[in-house]
C-alpha cells in the first residue's frame, strides 16, 4: 500500500526529472536582467552600467564573464542560473511547490514548511511586482506562471478565498471554461469569479484529473524524521550549494581540488585538506563542473551532515 512518503518521493522524483523541460526561467531571468541594464544605461550611462552589470554576473559567473562579458555569460550559462541564483533558486522552489505540492528544502517539522512556504511565495509576489513590467507577454511568462500559481496554492492550502483565475491555474483549464462551471443553476463551482471558498474550490480540484493536492504537511512524518536523525558510521559536514549539490570526493579536475574565491583559489590534491580549508572560510566557494562541462564557482548556503561511505558514491568517487 502507498504511503504518504512514497507519493512524495514520487513527486520529488518526477519535479527533479522534468523540471526545466517545457519552461525557460532562465530566459525569463535574463530578459528582466537586459531591461534592467537599459534603466541601469539611461540613468548612469552605458559605461558605468556594463562595468556595474560585469561585477553584478562575476559574482556566480567569474569565468564566463571574464572571456565573454555579462551579457553573454548568461546565455553561455543558462542551465545554472536557476541553480547559482537566489532567484533562480527560488523560482525553482515554488515551481515544486506549486505543480506538485511539496516543498523542496529540508525541514523537520511542518511548521519550518509552513514559514518557509510563507517567505517563499511573499517574496515571489514581490519579485513579480518589481520585474513584472519588464517582462514581455507577462501573463504567458513561466515566471508569472509559477508565482501565481504557487500564490494560488497557499490561498488553497490555508483557508483563504481564490478566483476564478487561480482555479484556471490549479485546474489546468481556460479561464473561459472555469467561468462557464461557475454560471447557471447546475454550475459546478458555488461561488463568483472574484470569491470562491477555498473549501468548495479544492473539493472541485480534487476530481479534475490535472491537479494534484498538497503533500508537504506530510513531510515530515516518522520514515522522514528516522532519515535525518539516523546515526552515521563516519559523519562528516559538507558545504551544500544553492543548488543543493555538494562538496564531496569526486570534484578533482586534473587530480586537484579547486577551492576558494575569485583571485584567492587554492588546489588541493586530498580531499580532507580541500575540506578543511572550505570549512575556515567564511563563505565556503569551490569548483564544480556544469551540466555542459564547464568548471564554474559555487558558493556554499548551508552545511550537511553525511556519512563518509554516501560521499564516496558521488559520481566522479570511482
Amino acid at each position: 500500500m502507498e504511503t504518504f512518503l512514497d507519493e512524495i518521493k514520487q513527486r520529488l522524483s518526477v519535479f527533479h526529472d522534468e523540471f526545466g523541460g517545457e519552461e525557460f526561467i532562465e530566459d525569463s531571468l535574463i530578459e528582466v536582467t537586459d531591461r534592467l541594464f537599459d534603466v541601469a544605461s539611461i540613468i548612469y550611462g552605458q559605461r558605468a552600467a556594463g562595468i556595474a552589470f560585469d561585477k553584478l554576473v562575476s559574482d556566480p559567473f567569474p569565468s564566463a564573464v571574464a572571456e565573454f562579458g555579462w551579457r553573454r555569460a548568461l546565455d553561455e550559462e543558462a542551465n545554472g542560473i536557476y541553480s547559482d541564483l537566489p532567484g533562480g533558486e527560488l523560482l525553482h522552489d515554488l515551481t515544486a511547490y506549486a505543480d506538485y505540492g511539496v516543498v523542496v528544502a529540508p525541514c523537520r517539522t511542518t511548521a519550518e514548511r509552513l514559514q518557509i512556504l510563507s517567505e517563499q511565495v511573499q517574496n515571489g509576489l514581490r519579485l513579480l511586482e518589481l520585474v513584472g513590467i519588464n517582462i514581455e507577454n507577462r501573463t504567458s511568462s513561466s515566471v508569472w506562471r509559477i508565482v501565481k500559481k504557487s500564490y494560488a496554492r497557499w490561498k488553497l492550502d490555508n483557508d483563504q478565498i481564490l478566483n476564478k483565475d487561480d482555479l484556471s491555474l490549479l485546474s489546468g483549464l481556460a479561464d473561459q471554461s472555469i467561468r462557464n462551471r461557475l454560471a447557471g443553476k447546475d454550475r459546478e463551482i458555488v461561488g463568483t469569479t472574484e470569491r470562491i471558498e477555498a473549501s468548495e474550490a479544492l473539493s472541485w480540484l480534487v476530481v479534475q484529473k490535472n491537479f494534484v493536492s498538497s503533500v508537504w504537511r506530510y513531510q515530515d512524518d516518522n520514515e522522514c524524521i528516522q532519515y535525518i536523525d539516523e546515526a552515521f558510521s563516519e559523519p562528516v559536514f559538507v558545504p551544500v550549494a544553492q543548488d543543493r549539490s555538494l562538496f564531496h570526493p569526486g570534484l578533482q579536475k586534473g587530480g586537484e581540488y579547486t577551492v576558494g574565491g575569485a583571485g584567492y583559489e587554492k588546489t588541493f590534491t586530498q580531499f580532507e585538506d580541500a575540506l578543511a580549508a572550505l570549512q575556515e572560510m567564511m563563505v565556503p566557494t569551490w569548483r564544480r563542473p556544469t551540466e555542459t562541462g564547464r568548471w564554474m564557482q559555487v558558493k556554499g548556503v548551508n552545511w550537511v551532515r553525511m556519512d563518509r561511505g554516501e560521499l564516496r558514491t558521488k559520481p566522479g568517487c570511482e
